[in-house]
């Protein structure tokens, strides 16, 4: 399991997933903004559900993008940084 985790973070299409995850946020947003507009059970218990289940998994999958880019990015320390390391104040 471990090593299709780690193949899905290495080969995932990051532009698929933001446009998912855009996509999918823009949805949950109008399931919200139907139940404002029309204050039936139906609309309003669809916002509470379905469209916080959409809008989670619309976050869920920004922040996966957020973890790839952060897995491919060198980390390097400032200046300042690295003269404290060395005692040149």
């Amino acid at each position: 399991m471990k090593v299709k985790i780690q193949k899905f973070l290495d080969t995932a299409s990051r532009k698929r997933l933001i446009t998912a995850s855009c996509w999918m946020g823009l949805v949950g947003l109008g399931l919200m903004g139907w139940s404002l507009f029309d204050q039936g059970w139906i609309p309003v218990m669809a916002a509470m559900s379905v469209g916080q289940g959409i809008g989670t998994l619309s976050f869920a999958l920004y922040l996966l993008v957020v973890i790839i880019e952060l897995r491919q990015v060198e980390i390097r320390h400032s200046y300042r940084a690295r003269q404290r390391e060395r005692g040149d104040h």
